[in-house]
């Protein structure tokens, strides 16, 4: 099951998992967008530029561990060429998923400083002819539930089906007992 949330800021809790699920401090003030069924974050929102002002195209970052390892290993078999020949040959899903690029890309628009000095570009992740990044789609669907590709790799690896979380909320450190489920 999925369990999207969006709210307005973290609270210190969550950015202190975020932290530990990415292995380094955030470099902006970020919500979370969606949680996992032990209630931990999967994905957050980040604006359009980073605290130093660098720009950030990437609206929805995958922050779970199991996501990461999962979509990773697609990845690292070849997954973005084969959904990027995909989108040559379906009219309909290049469709979908250009229509997505558009939006996504309207969304961050209107969350921009007017003021900022350099302002991010593209579609999801920052793409504009290719798919680029598997863990950005994936983070916009479940976030959304506005994007095919990320539908697409969900679909490939399956939802949340951990049996430990991946953080010890008691110690605030990474939880020696967890482990992923292929």
């Amino acid at each position: 099951m999925l369990l999207s949330l969006l709210s307005d800021k973290m609270d210190n809790k969550d950015s202190k998992i975020v932290e530990i699920q990415i292995g380094r401090n955030l470099r902006s003030d970020v919500s979370v967008s969606c949680k996992c069924h032990f209630n931990l974050p999967v994905s957050i929102k980040v604006p359009p530029n980073l605290d130093d002002g660098t720009p950030f195209p990437t609206t929805y970052w995958l922050t779970c561990p199991m996501y990461n390892k999962k979509i990773g290993t697609l990845e690292s078999h070849g997954m973005i060429n084969e959904l990027d020949n995909e989108l040559m040959k379906n009219f309909d899903l290049k469709k979908e998923w250009q229509s997505r690029q558009d939006s996504y890309k309207d969304e961050r628009d209107t969350i921009q400083e007017p003021e900022a000095k350099y302002k991010s570009s593209g579609g999801v992740g920052g793409a504009t002819e290719s798919i680029k990044c598997l863990h950005s789609h994936t983070a916009d669907e479940l976030s959304t539930g506005l994007n095919p590709i990320g539908k697409i790799v969900l679909e490939s690896v399956g939802y949340f089906n951990c049996e430990q979380p991946c953080i010890d909320i008691a110690e605030m450190k990474k939880n020696p007992e967890w482990k992923m489920i292929w």
